[in-house]
Order: structure tokens, then C-alpha cells, then sequence
């Protein structure tokens, strides 16, 4: 079969060439030969941008520079972060438990926050540093009060929040670890008539990326006899459970984001400062 099949071909092959010398003959083979086209080659679309041209990658975001300024004594560089996958605010799906605090935070948060970084300027170099996760400045002091000709930046650490769900178990009397700096611990267990509130203890450690606000913390009290959530109290949550024992351990569906640092230097030229 294989062999029948090349014959044919090789039989179209012969009979495509005589039909072009037939052709040929029959329409004045001493004719200038036609003139062969070549299509133009197409153009290379223009480069597309998130935002502007200047802006940096940063994992799953970018960086734009948005200027330079002297205030306070102090060089401040003004930027902008632009998710590249927006997050908006999420819920729990699951119907047999209350959610305790709402995703809605995750809204807010870039995925990338920018920590330290150098100004390259012709006396030497100058540290600055960004104030929080949702800082949008980075500053520079500046001793002499005056700022000499910048060469360049430099971002030498960022954060990346990386997104997890667990589930814990909360013993009573004892403090659980979530995050670097982020525990959990049972409270006050104060008994009702036919239900019973329990409060919930957050602790936010320092540090750069849970200063004052842990970031978005959900926690859904899992297993039977929860009621009602009432919300925050000035050190966490409060529960409320309905008649019977409470559970020991307390069960708790946890989804928030780490956030990890990354100490990779990113070299910013002079142009995507904006200085004029």
C-alpha cells in the first residue's frame, strides 16, 4: 500500500512537470520569465504595557515610579503597584460555619510590597526604606539636607503574599502559631443563660510586614453548636455557642496569605524616575 502510494506520487510529480512544459510551449515559452512577488514582512506589533512604559516586574505585579521629591530634609520617592491579577474580596463558600472576619482586606493589598532600597546618587549611596506593606513612598534621609546627582535606585527587598487555607486546632490555654508574628489563643469564656460567648485572642507581631495589621486573617468556627458571630473585640473575635459544652480543642477553617521576602536586588535607571 505504502509503495502504491509513492508511485502515484511520484507519478504526479512527472505529469505536474509536463503539463508546466505543455503550458509553456503552448503559450510562448521564450517569453521573460513572470516577475516574482514576495510579500513585505509584517510589521512587529508595538510593545504592550500594563500600565506605562516605565513600569518594573515584580512577581505578580508591577512597579511604577512616579517621581522624585525633596521633603523634610529627605529624598522621597513617590511609586505605584498594579496587580497584574487583581484580587477582590472573596467568602467562604462552605455553609456549616460562621465566617469570623471577611476577606474584604485582600482588596486592598498590592501582592508585592517593596521594603528597602538604595538611592545610587554621585556622593555614594543613600538607604531608604518603605514604612509599611501599604506605603507608597519610600524615604531617604538625607543629612546634609541636600540632595547630590542620582544615578540611579536600587530595590534590594520585597514581600510577595502567598495566598493558603488550613485547618487548626485551638486548645484551650495555649497560643497557636498562623504566621510569623500572627497567634491565636482562647480568651474569655464568659457562660449565658442557654449559650456561651467565646473570645478569641489575635496577636500581631513586628516586623515590616505585620507592623499594625496582620493582613486579611478569615476564621470560621468549624463544628456544631457556633450561633452567632459577633464580630471584632478590641483584641480579636468573639464568638457565641449555643447550649452544651464548648469544644476542646476549638476547630477553626483558617485562609489568609504569607508574606515572604525576597532579597533580590532590582536595579531602577535614572530615566524611570521622572526628574524632568
Amino acid at each position: 500500500m505504502v509503495r502504491r502510494r509513492l508511485l502515484l506520487a511520484l507519478a504526479g510529480l512527472v505529469l505536474g512537470s509536463g503539463v508546466t512544459l505543455v503550458l509553456s510551449a503552448a503559450f510562448g515559452g521564450d517569453r521573460e520569465p513572470a516577475t516574482t512577488v514576495t510579500a513585505a514582512p509584517s510589521t512587529t506589533a508595538p510593545a504592550a504595557w500594563w500600565v506605562s512604559p516605565d513600569e518594573i516586574p515584580l512577581g505578580p505585579a508591577v512597579l511604577v515610579i512616579e517621581g522624585l521629591r525633596i521633603e523634610d530634609r529627605e529624598a522621597v520617592v513617590d511609586f505605584a503597584l498594579f496587580d497584574l491579577s487583581p484580587v477582590g474580596p472573596g467568602s467562604f463558600r462552605e455553609p456549616d460555619y460562621h465566617t469570623s472576619v471577611p476577606l474584604e482586606r485582600l482588596a486592598e493589598e498590592a501582592a508585592v510590597a517593596p521594603q528597602s532600597w538604595t538611592l545610587i546618587t554621585a556622593a555614594g549611596e543613600i538607604p531608604g526604606t518603605t514604612s509599611s506593606p501599604r506605603g507608597r513612598t519610600a524615604r531617604f534621609p538625607l543629612p546634609a539636607g541636600d540632595l547630590p546627582e542620582v544615578l540611579g535606585l536600587r530595590l534590594n527587598r520585597y514581600w510577595m503574599r502567598i495566598p493558603y487555607a488550613s485547618e487548626v486546632g485551638l486548645p484551650s490555654g495555649t497560643v497557636l502559631e498562623l504566621d510569623d508574628g500572627l497567634s491565636l489563643s482562647m480568651g474569655r469564656v464568659i457562660p449565658q443563660t442557654n449559650s456561651t460567648i467565646v473570645q478569641i485572642d489575635l496577636f500581631g507581631g513586628g516586623g515590616f510586614a505585620t507592623t499594625s495589621d496582620p493582613g486579611a486573617v478569615l476564621l470560621g468556627a468549624l463544628g456544631d453548636g457556633w450561633t452567632f458571630t459577633s464580630g471584632r473585640t478590641a483584641t480579636g473575635l468573639q464568638l457565641v455557642h449555643g447550649p452544651g459544652e464548648v469544644p476542646d480543642p476549638l476547630l477553626f477553617a483558617v485562609r489568609s496569605a504569607y508574606w515572604v521576602p525576597f532579597d533580590r536586588p532590582v536595579l531602577i535607571d535614572v530615566g524611570a524616575l521622572r526628574l524632568g
